[in-house]
């Protein structure tokens, strides 16, 4: 599947500005222009020079300074309304300057620094490798997980020091002098609000690729693409459809819901230039894609049967190995054969990293070689109370005999964001061009699902009582002065915005998007919608009425989750609008149609048809609570409205509201009209609410239509929009 010009063209336009729409409210208040002014807006200095700066105006309250590089700039208070500005070394910065007033209003104000260079740009830009955003310095002792002890951990003997860590993947160099970055990308909290969960990623050159996980969604494992790693677009899937059997057919009462794909984790192999996707899945076993083209396919599957819980790969010395595990974390080496696509087995596992006492959860193993070090990041909570945790090992010596290599650990981030107090972790860590090293966790946000945030990761970082973590990738944030904090306990809570040194891209984030459905013969839809387990090719068209999306009941069946045919797409915090418009002349009696809201539970808004063949909107709704979907459950009818007769179309819509620091919603609401204008409230509000045990996925919006007396009837989908 790709995208299309026409659908990059309309991204500007549709539903991307959902994701953005707080910052950019946000943006445009605190800019407003006034009395306000710094007394530079460009600075030239030569390095060691200091120099300061000021706010100038009245009704100024307090100013926060941010440096954007501070090994560039650094920045230290001179005053209520000045910042000493030292230049360390050469290069560009941006020095931020956050100013309340009396009132309450805000204004951001920047200066441009620029510091002369002390040589040539490509030597002074050679100097800058992966791990110096830091400022490696002495190392001091490395600290061991305590739990229930996170502010104070216990120090342990630490190993010979680790030379300055340099990436050993990807390996595509970055060019020689680096390009200078104009428009900085800046990061909210949360960096995505969409359910991306159990996210990894890597770099190639310029580009940053991203896999998550699907579950029993088509097609599954998406590849996302970034440039700035802050706005992510979908570009492809790794495969169209799993397996071809019953339960993801949706046949005889079976279903794959909270299985198919699960924790994707992706990475590129410089030694064949092929990229690598692997997941679990719970009822098949583990599966290992390839290809040569991430963009665009095709991809190779590998399937070996057997669990491999979470599962991350790492590419030493020609060899392939995988590691995971849900209790202890185990590694295994493994090989591809192609001619008979299995994932083969090289001797037996090995259980490396045991989960220590006072801990529950252990798992999310993501694997580098970064360096001397050999790094395994794993996601736990302490047994205490519930907080998610991300806790890195590392050793030397991985393949010392029987795999017997000590293993140190440390606690790199236990926090949350000002948004929302649930902690962040599982997932990675990235450097770019520049040598900045960022992690990307997510977080658990209640209906919305879990969703991804970035953070500053500091390899070098000492805390306020002096100790020094050298060589662990401790994530945390800037404060208003330009210096690292790291976050490691239950109350640390990360400020944001973050300003990421990478161009920005203006075209924003492609996860969801409207659509007219007019297609061409062959024209694959757009890379924003997924099917509920696999499609039946017979029973769908976007050409028998064409500018239509039509679903014909193939099969019988009694709710919503065992539908055929049901296009799902995300939808995006903290509020989200979906609605369609429907043709019903075709349906039959017994037939459900519409648009369906669907979290543990699912509410519904659409037309049913009597069986005296009469037609009425309705809102109903179902779900399994906590169980599995079973197809006996029938839909609740809470409200039904006007008859339909003929051709009439039908308005539907959606609208969500989501739980956020300051408000407690996770609700839908749904709406009706016979002219897109003019829209009625129907029915009860759904309480949205995330479950493991029903879809474990974040709110989705379903267009849906299915029988539960005869089959053939049809529904046609005029259009669908999102805002």
């Amino acid at each position: 599947m790709k995208v299309g010009a026409n659908v990059k063209r309309q991204l500007s336009k549709m539903c991307i500005l959902a994701i953005a729409t707080s910052t950019i409210c946000n943006a445009t208040f605190i800019n407003a222009s006034g009395g306000i002014k710094l007394s530079r807006t460009k600075l030239t200095m030569k390095v060691g020079q200091v120099s300061k700066l000021r706010v100038k105006g009245t009704r100024v309250k307090k100013v926060s300074w941010k440096t954007s590089k501070r090994r560039i700039v650094s920045i230290k208070k001179a005053g209520k309304k000045a910042v000493k500005v030292t230049a360390k070394k050469p290069g560009t910065a941006v020095i931020t300057a956050k100013i309340k007033l009396s009132g309450g209003s805000m204004k951001i104000k920047k200066c441009k620094v620029k510091i002369n260079k002390a040589k040539k740009k490509s030597e002074a830009n050679m100097t800058s490798g992966p791990g110096t955003g830091a400022n490696l310095a002495a190392t001091a002792a490395p600290q061991t997980v305590q739990p229930g002890k996170m502010e104070t951990p216990q120090v342990i003997q630490p190993t010979e020091a680790a030379a300055t860590p340099q990436v050993a993947e990807p390996t595509e160099v970055a060019p020689t002098p680096l390009p200078e970055v104009v428009h900085k990308t800046t990061a909210q909290y949360p960096t995505i609000f969409s359910d991306i969960p159990d996210c990894d990623f890597i770099r190639v050159g310029n580009a940053y690729y991203m896999v998550s996980t699907t579950m029993n969604m088509n097609p599954g494992v998406p590849i996302m693409k970034s440039t700035d790693l802050v706005h992510w677009k979908i570009v492809n899937y790794v495969y169209d459809t799993l397996f071809d059997d019953d339960a993801n057919n949706l046949a005889n009462n079976k279903q794959v819901y909270t299985n198919g794909s699960w924790a994707a984790a992706i990475r590129f192999n410089p030694d064949d230039g092929k990229f690598y996707v692997c997941f679990n899945s719970n009822k098949y076993g583990f599966f290992i894609y390839t290809t040569d083209d991430v963009e665009n396919g095709p991809w190779k599957r590998h399937f070996v049967t057997g669990s491999y819980h979470d599962p991350s790969m790492l590419f030493d010395d020609g060899k392939l190995y995988v590691f995971y595990g849900g209790g202890p974390n185990r590694i295994q080496q493994v090989e591809l054969d192609d001619d008979k696509e299995e994932v083969k087995l090289v001797g037996a596992s090995k259980a490396i990293i045991q989960k220590p006492q006072g801990w529950s959860l252990w798992e999310g193993c993501h694997a580098y070689k970064i360096g001397e070090y050999y790094y395994v990041m794993v996601i736990a909570s302490p047994e205490s109370g519930w907080f998610r945790t991300e806790i890195c090992y590392r050793t030397k010596n991985l393949f010392a005999p029987d795999w017997s290599g000590e293993w140190e650990s440390q606690i790199i981030f236990q926090g949350s964001t000002e948004e929302y107090g649930t902690g962040i972790a599982q997932g990675g860590i990235v450097d770019t061009i520049y040598g900045d090293w960022y992690g990307i966790l997510f977080q658990d946000h209640d209906a919305i699902g879990r969703i991804p945030s970035i953070l500053a990761v500091n390899w070098d970082y000492t805390d306020k009582n002096g100790k020094n973590y050298k060589d662990w990738p401790m994530m945390g944030y800037y404060d208003e002065e330009g210096e690292f904090v790291s976050c490691q306990s239950t109350k640390d809570k990360v400020d944001n915005p973050l300003t990421i040194n990478l161009e920005n891209d203006p075209t924003g984030t492609y996860i969801v998007d409207s659509d007219d459905f007019d297609y061409s013969e062959g024209e694959p839809l757009k890379l924003v919608w997924q099917w509920n387990h696999n499609p039946d090719n017979n029973n769908w068209s976007v050409l028998a009425n064409p500018g239509n999306y039509r679903i014909i009941n193939g099969k019988t069946c009694k709710n919503v989750y065992f539908a055929r045919n049901s296009l799902t797409q995300r939808t995006v915090g903290p509020k989200f609008v979906s609605e369609t418009a429907i043709t019903t002349s075709g349906m039959k009696p017994g037939d459900y149609a519409g648009l369906v809201a669907v979290g543990s539970d699912y509410g519904m808004v659409g037309v049913s048809c009597g069986q005296d063949g009469k037609r009425h909107i309705f809102q109903g709704s179902g779900g399994a609570g906590n169980a599995r979907p079973v197809d006996e459950e029938e839909i609740d009818i809470n409200e039904t409205a006007d008859e339909i007769v003929g051709d009439t179309k039908v308005y539907l819509r959606v609208e969500y509201s989501f739980n956020t620091g300051k408000t407690r919603s996770d609700k839908a609401q749904f709406y009706y009209s016979f002219d897109g204008e003019n829209w009625e409230l129907i029915g009860d509000a759904l309480k949205m609410k995330f479950s493991t045990s029903t879809t474990f996925m974040g709110a989705r919006t379903w267009l849906t239509n299915y029988a539960t007396t005869e089959t053939g009837g049809y529904v046609d989908f005029d259009y669908y929009k999102c805002w």
